[in-house]
């Protein structure tokens, strides 16, 4: 198995900023607050109604394998990107097929992919190694690391990544946060949206 885990966002389509307090996807049974003021940044209708359709689990595997096998439920930009020229703080959830029952197995990819992450940007580096914890009462995986990326305009940012990763039934639920590691520190809304998180339906 592949498993792919993704650290920055690149998405196109910004809307109006959230106005509901919670997201909840009832078809992959997912719910987690919605960050306050933060911008909205994937707008598929698909995506956002998934709950409001009748689909049975061949279903909605199906759905993830149409979209390259990574269904985006929700992301968010701290700023508009159009009129913020700084680092953006942003927040992914991915929901992805589960093809190994056994959570050890599943661990060892996560890690391994966890560990490639060297090849993208060769001066990654771990804040937190890849480790078990516990969200909702379901076992899961964490990691933390930081790097540098480079803007369009050719400035550089000290970039921190908190990955987190939920396994439930034949999926599993990637959530990535990123800000800075200097400036744009929002590790307690971070940790605090974690908290929120339930997972089944």
């Amino acid at each position: 198995m592949k498993t792919i885990l993704l650290i920055g966002l690149s998405l196109f389509f910004i809307s109006a900023k959230a106005q509901k307090t919670r997201y909840e996807n009832t078809s992959y049974g997912f719910s987690m607050d919605e960050p306050v003021g933060w911008i909205w940044a994937n707008n598929d209708d698909l995506k956002q109604n998934l709950h409001k359709l009748d689909l049975d689990n061949s279903k909605l595997l199906k759905i993830i394998s149409d979209h390259k096998g990574s269904l985006l439920l929700m992301s968010f930009y701290k700023y508009d990107p159009m009129t913020h020229g700084g680092l953006i703080p942003a927040i992914q959830v991915n929901v992805r097929e589960k093809k190994n029952k056994d959570f050890e197995v599943f661990k060892s990819y996560v890690i391994k992919s966890a560990n490639s992450f060297k090849e993208l940007h060769p001066d990654y580096e771990y804040i937190d190694e890849p480790q078990e914890i516990k969200i909702n009462k379901v076992k899961s995986i964490y990691f933390s690391g930081k790097f540098t990326m480079k803007t369009q305009a050719g400035l550089e940012y000290r970039v921190r990544s908190k990955t987190y990763v939920i396994p439930h039934n034949d999926f599993y639920f990637q959530l990535t946060f990123t800000d800075g590691v200097v400036n744009e520190d929002n590790s307690k809304e971070f940790d605090a949206l974690i908290k929120s998180i339930k997972i089944g339906k």
